[in-house]
């Protein structure tokens, strides 16, 4: 929710989808976020790509049915970005008993 609200009050942001297959996460993000700085030279005072789950394209988009994607985002702004960037990694409590929708 916090980074919905963030990137709604932030229009200077931008975002690259690149398809994932079965690579290396690590390597695969860091070449999501060189393509981003080099197609969206605007967007480069922060660079996320999303690390915690993989993505589908929103409803209106082309791409088949079983691809997924590396949510990158790129801001104007370094604080916006860091906000971000923050509140979408960091590690949420687990409590004990509680079941949970998703895990990391």
């Amino acid at each position: 929710a916090m980074a919905q609200e963030a990137l709604s009050g932030e229009v200077s942001f931008s975002v690259l989808y690149t398809p994932f297959e079965k690579e290396d996460k690590t390597v695969k993000i860091k070449e999501a976020n060189k393509t981003f700085a080099e197609k969206h030279p605007d967007y480069v005072q922060h660079i996320f790509t999303d690390p915690h789950g993989i993505h589908l394209l929103p409803e209106r988009a082309e791409s088949r049915p079983d691809q997924q994607y590396l949510l990158t985002l790129g801001f104007r702004n370094r604080e916006i970005g860091k906000t971000v960037e923050m509140s979408v990694t960091r590690k949420l409590p687990v409590f004990p008993g509680m079941p949970t929708r998703l895990r990391t």
